[in-house]
This record gives structure tokens, C-alpha cells and sequence, in this order.
């Protein structure tokens, strides 16, 4: 595997499977101080690079993604609230009319998909702390449990 391979792996080890620094080295078959290197690097060039930053959004609950979509579209308000002129225009009005929408409909249906796969990743998390054997063996079925959860909720109309 080239440098550039192992270094992404790296990244997607950390960011997507919660891996740490000193497994993802013995994993890839490179040096600890290597992969703090990579990530130190990736840090630098700013918070869109930065491994943790990533590892925080890709492990965000869709609880927290409305929050956080909430939150951006309270800024908008704040700036309505501050110049009303701006709802003169068609097009700023339009779009917060439909993001509105969109988060009355994204809230719903992610309380139910968001207490699930919270709990999916506290079970997983206390693995780690208390079971690491035990969360090893249930790595490769997490996907799956996840999956097995979208069919239900999309069955059920929760999703």
C-alpha cells in the first residue's frame, strides 16, 4: 500500500471505525509516531483536515445533526430579526420557508433513529472501556445491526 493509501486508511480507521493512533499503526504496519504525525499534519491545514473534527461529525447522532441544522437556521432568523427588509427578498424567504420544512420533517422522523443508534454507540463505547474483547467481536456486526434498523423505521414510516 502506497504512502497516500495508508495515510487515507488511516484517516478512515480513526474517523469512521473510532480506532485509535496505536491500533491503526499496528494495523497498517507503520509507526505510532507516524500516525500522530498524519493527524498532527491533517490538523493544520484547519478544521475541514482535522481527523478529530471528522471523527466528531461522522459519529454525530441524527439528533444532533438537527440540532446543528437547527442551529444554523436560528442564525438566519437572528439576521431577519436584525434587518426584516431581508424577507422582501423572494428567494431568502423561499428558502427559509423550506428549511423550516425540512426541519419539522428531519426532527421527527430522527428522534426515534437517534435514540437508537445512541444507544448503539454507548453499548459500543462501553465495550471498549469494559469488554474489548467482546467489542471486537461485535465490530463486524454493528453494520448490519444498523442496516436491520434502517429496514425496520423505513418499514415503519419512522424514517
Amino acid at each position: 500500500m502506497a504512502k497516500d493509501e495508508r495515510r487515507a486508511e488511516a484517516e478512515r480507521l480513526y474517523v469512521k471505525e473510532g480506532k485509535s493512533c496505536v491500533q491503526i499503526a499496528a494495523e497498517l504496519e507503520v509507526s505510532e509516531g507516524t500516525i500522530y504525525r498524519w493527524k498532527a499534519e491533517a490538523a493544520a491545514l484547519g478544521e475541514t483536515s482535522d481527523w478529530d473534527t471528522a471523527r466528531r461529525v461522522y459519529n454525530m447522532s441524527p439528533r444532533e445533526l438537527v440540532a446543528m441544522y437547527a442551529e444554523a437556521l436560528k442564525q438566519w432568523v437572528v439576521k431577519i430579526k436584525q434587518s426584516p427588509d431581508l424577507l422582501s427578498d423572494g428567494k431568502i424567504a423561499d428558502a427559509i420557508a423550506k428549511h423550516v420544512s425540512v426541519l419539522q420533517k428531519l426532527d421527527n422522523r430522527s428522534q426515534y433513529m437517534g435514540v437508537a443508534l445512541d444507544l448503539i454507540k454507548i453499548a459500543d463505547r462501553w465495550l471498549y472501556e469494559n469488554e474489548p474483547e467482546l467489542k471486537t467481536k461485535m465490530e463486524p456486526h454493528w453494520e448490519s445491526i444498523y442496516q436491520a434498523l434502517s429496514e425496520y423505521s423505513t418499514k415503519k414510516g419512522l424514517l
